[in-house]
Parts: C-alpha cells; structure tokens; sequence
C-alpha cells in the first residue's frame, strides 16, 4: 500500500503515532523510518516477531512501535486483517503495510527499509 507524491494523506496520518514520529523527526532530515508493529496477545506468531525485531534493533536503525491490533484505530483505519503486521512509515507518500508475516519476512522487511546501524566494537 503505497501512495504517489500526488494523492492526498490518508486518514490515518493524522494518528498520535505517527504525529509523534513526525515531529521528531522534521522533514528537513533524513528520518529513521518507523515501524508499527501490530501484534495481539491471541497471536501465536506475534511473539516470533518481536523477538525477531528486538535483535533487527541492534543491527538497524528504525524507530520501533508496537500496537495491540485488538484495541488500535490505527489498525483499524489500515483494515490490518492478518497478524503480525508491519508498517513501514517513511513520510506521507511513502509507507506500506505488510500482514500476515512469516518465517524470515520481519528480517527481510526491515533490512529493505532500514539503514544499517554503525556498529563499532572493542576491535575496531
């Protein structure tokens, strides 16, 4: 679900979530991109995922939310369906919502849209 240059923000922008990230993060610098992760207590799969984004977080650098899918306007207005869920916020045009993941597909989609973070250790 990605928006072109052209079309007016959705709704959801407007969420307290995302508010928040845009206003730490001005449009005049190069953001770290957030990443809403949609998860629920009933979700067999959803403790996988944030295991899996916890260690993602110490090799890249993202700004890392998690919302409970069951209570969340925000999961509502993006009609996330399929648990776990991601999404990927880069600004107003340039964000997609991924569900249902399995396997290896957290890892993948946060080395897609993540930078690398500077690692240096005691050797370097």
């Amino acid at each position: 679900m990605v928006t072109t240059p052209d079309a007016q923000p959705p709704e959801w922008i407007s969420h307290e979530i995302v508010q928040r990230y845009l206003v730490t993060f001005p449009s005049k610098s190069t953001p770290l991109p957030l990443v809403v992760q949609f998860g629920s207590d009933q979700c067999a799969l959803c403790p996988q995922a944030t295991l899996d984004l916890d260690a993602l977080k110490k090799s890249y650098d993202f700004v890392w939310h998690y919302e409970d899918a069951i209570n969340s306007t925000i999961a509502e207005e993006l009609d996330v369906t399929g648990l776990p869920a991601l999404l990927i916020f880069h600004d107003t045009s340039n964000y997609t919502l991924y569900q249902r993941l399995r396997n290896t597909d957290v890892t993948d989609i946060v080395k897609e849209h993540c930078p690398p973070r500077l690692v240096l250790d005691e050797d370097f």
